[in-house]
């Protein structure tokens, strides 16, 4: 009897989690069709894809064959932020993207190769941000990324050492850097700048004003050296400079890929990542699918050599 029991209740369970499956299929579908910042702007249509997934959840058979399915789904958006997480992958993002659960942050675009720099051969550190002080008297700053924890800090810091130092004009290189997150975006920026720069462009609210966080240390001279390999926070951080009219941007148009993005928590314990906007410069078009295009274009590996020769001038 207690055997027959515990078939019985085995069965029903598994019918209730079936039949739970559509209604999560639908919820994760519409966070896209409700929140993604342009359903016009998609290279698929994402009613169609509806339409195709929709049928194979009745073939569904436990949670993982439902999160394969959205993962698929979500997969034939392409635009290398919008993305399923399914539940065990959860605290891989977290950890990728920063300790944020159910905040909008910002994705981080493909690395691609590796790009060759060309940086002084011995940096001092201030937490993951390279640093040194040229015989010109430029302050030199790499920035790898905008994720790393203490990033903005260690920008902030080695601005000031090479104020200390003497530094009387700045080049922060950007060369390779995927970005990261919004909040470092600002903060770096307010390093150099103040005010609103930035705003989120969607389709479902009006547009979002992001300003540069932070007292700004100096207005000294600064250039930044870019390539195609920058993407998505530290696109925004060079094209806000640049439209600022504060920085002189150096080297090949970057990646062009801008859309911010946000977790939504499902209760499962699954979450879907959505470009809910685009990022763009206050006053201006944003960046999306075109890049920030440099104010002097060479190729990246020269554009060191070339950003100091423009401050040289500009002094």
């Amino acid at each position: 009897m207690r055997r027959a029991l515990v078939l019985a209740l085995a069965s029903l369970v598994s019918l209730t989690a079936a039949s739970d499956f559509e209604p999560r299929f639908d919820v994760a579908w519409r966070l896209v069709e409700e929140r993604y910042w342009d359903l016009d702007q998609m290279a698929v249509d994402w009613y169609e894809v509806r339409e195709r997934y929709a049928p194979l959840v009745g073939e569904v058979d436990d949670d993982d064959g439902l999160y394969t399915l959205l993962e698929a789904m979500f997969a034939e958006i392409g635009d290398d932020h919008t993305v399923f997480v399914r539940p065990s992958r959860v605290a891989e993002f977290r950890e990728r993207y920063g300790d944020l659960p159910c905040l909008g942050v910002f994705g981080l675009g493909q690395a691609g190769e590796p790009q060759r720099i060309d940086p002084p051969k011995r940096l001092s550190l201030a937490g993951p941000v390279g640093y040194a002080l040229l015989g010109d008297g430029t302050g030199y700053v790499r920035l790898g990324d905008l994720v790393v924890d203490g990033t903005a800090a260690g920008v902030r810091d080695a601005v000031a050492d090479l104020l200390a130092l003497g530094a009387d004009a700045f080049v922060l290189d950007l060369r390779g850097n995927p970005g990261g997150r919004l909040v470092t975006m600002m903060q770096v920026a307010g390093v150099f700048t103040g005010g609103f720069l930035w705003r989120a462009v969607t389709t479902w609210s009006l547009p979002i004003p992001y300003p540069a966080i932070g007292a700004t240390l100096t207005e000294a001279p600064l250039a930044l050296l870019v390539d195609g390999a920058v993407h998505s926070a530290a696109e925004g951080l060079a094209g806000a400079l640049q439209m600022q009219g504060r920085a002189l941007v150096v080297g090949a148009t970057t990646a062009g890929n801008v859309e911010a993005v946000l977790p939504f928590c499902l209760r499962d314990g699954s979450q879907a990542w959505v470009a809910t906007g685009v990022l763009a410069p206050i006053g201006g078009p944003t960046w999306e699918g075109r890049g920030v295009e440099p104010d002097l274009a060479v190729d990246p590996d020269l554009a060191l050599a070339v950003a100091l020769e423009a401050l040289r001038q500009a002094r």
